[in-house]
């Protein structure tokens, strides 16, 4: 399990338990336990990037980059629109792997079946 921390100070601190998903039979525990902490690391990557972002932007207005600055930088529309591709684009590139081997299930299930749509021969579709 992570904690995550929230504080509008530092005498205000809120921790949260993110508890894993419902366990699937058959499916090794570690793997699920993998892949939260893949997706952890994402998130903290995202907003990392999203900090160094606001420090870029601040320089470029000659503005101080410092911590209370980045804190209350509000980004604008095209700095929203900007992000939110970057992070897209992140998801894609890390969840590609879990992608393509649902695809290729996929592609298996329907391949392996006589008529190709899932139901074996002898039953109306």
């Amino acid at each position: 399990m992570s904690a995550t921390v929230r504080a509008t100070n530092t005498a205000d601190r809120r921790y949260r338990i993110h508890k894993s998903r419902i366990e699937v039979p058959g499916v090794d525990a570690r793997v699920d336990t993998l892949l939260g902490m893949v997706m952890q690391l994402m998130s903290e990557v995202s907003v990392l990037r999203e900090r160094v972002d606001a420090h870029e932007r601040l320089a470029a207005a000659q503005k101080v980059a410092t911590p209370e600055a980045v804190d209350d930088y509000v980004p604008d529309e095209a700095a929203v629109k900007a992000r939110a591709a970057v992070r897209q684009r992140m998801i894609e590139k890390v969840c590609r792997p879990l992608l393509a081997a649902d695809e290729a299930a996929e592609a298996k299930a329907a391949t392996a079946t006589p008529n190709g749509n899932g139901q074996g021969q002898g039953q109306d579709a």
